[in-house]
């Protein structure tokens, strides 16, 4: 069996399953050969070997059963990097990409700074944060465990971990004095009626804690950073959110009422604000 054949067949498995179908099996043979997807465009009557067959339809199956891509081959492009993902951290999604470009102009003309990256879960916003900022230090932190892991394996293999301190903490529960110019959070903030109605290969193959706010309207995360880590960051400093929808209201207001100023929004096609940059501008409360 040669390349094309290969692909061929993987796309018959997997039409009816995936509207990427010919670019997943594409992906994946690449994958399996460690090639690029031109390369293998370009040489597809290549003869594989039973080994290279064996893995890519075990891959195929996979994806048959709707395991994302990225969990398949345990990587998810972001920005400039090639992001390990692990099965128990979120997959890094194009939304928080424009977050992080929605950071990067608003700090351009800053050489060093220092950010919190709170649910840094893969570790994404800190490597590329790090990476287009090269005097920038930060703190990443979350509650998992697995997210750690993840997000150290990452900092080591772009030699960012010397840069960033890294910390296992419910956010609720976290004390400290440090000062930061920036908080920049994509927690979870969905509402359980909204995970209910979520894809099916996002629940099966993506940790439920990363996704669900546990209070009605899933700003409960997004309340704790401004109201108790407000303190945190210093004055024309900002934070910096991925948000859910219908939530921008309520956070304008909250944010507006302690101190800080909407500098930057991100609407999506359907006019969901999904993203959110404010300056702290006072250091009270207003009443």
């Amino acid at each position: 069996m040669n390349i094309s054949s290969a692909l061929h067949k993987s796309y018959d498995i997997l039409i009816n399953k995936s509207k990427t179908y010919k670019l997943d099996s594409e992906i994946l043979l690449a994958n399996v050969l460690k090639k690029n997807r031109i390369e293998l465009l370009i040489n597809k009557n290549k003869v594989l070997s039973n080994e290279e067959i064996y893995l890519f339809f075990k891959k195929i199956r996979q994806r048959e059963k709707l395991k994302p891509i990225s969990k398949i081959i345990n990587k998810q492009s972001f920005w400039n990097f090639d992001i390990d993902v692990s099965k128990k951290t979120l997959i890094p999604r194009p939304e928080t990409e424009i977050l992080v470009d929605m950071v990067c102009n608003k700090f351009k003309n800053k050489k060093k700074f220092k950010f919190f990256d709170i649910g840094c879960g893969t570790g994404c916003i800190s490597v590329s944060l790090l990476d287009i900022f090269k005097g920038t230090n930060c703190v990443s932190l979350d509650i998992s465990k697995e997210a750690i892991i993840n997000t150290k394996i990452n900092l080591k293999k772009y030699n960012f971990i010397n840069r960033a301190k890294i910390i296992q903490k419910n956010i609720f529960k976290y004390k400290n004095k440090e000062k930061f110019d920036l908080i920049i959070s994509n927690p979870p903030y969905l509402r359980l009626s909204e995970y209910t109605n979520i894809d099916r290969s996002i629940k099966i193959y993506e940790p439920k804690t990363a996704l669900i706010a546990d209070n009605k309207d899933g700003t409960i995360f997004f309340e704790n950073i401004i109201l108790k880590l407000k303190v945190n960051l210093k004055l024309n400093g900002y934070v910096a959110f991925e948000i859910g929808d219908n939530q921008f209201n309520k956070l304008s207001k909250i944010l507006t009422l302690n101190g800080f100023k909407i500098e930057a929004k991100y609407e999506l096609i359907n006019r969901q604000i999904r993203c959110l940059l404010a300056k702290k501008i006072q250091n009270y409360t207003l009443q």
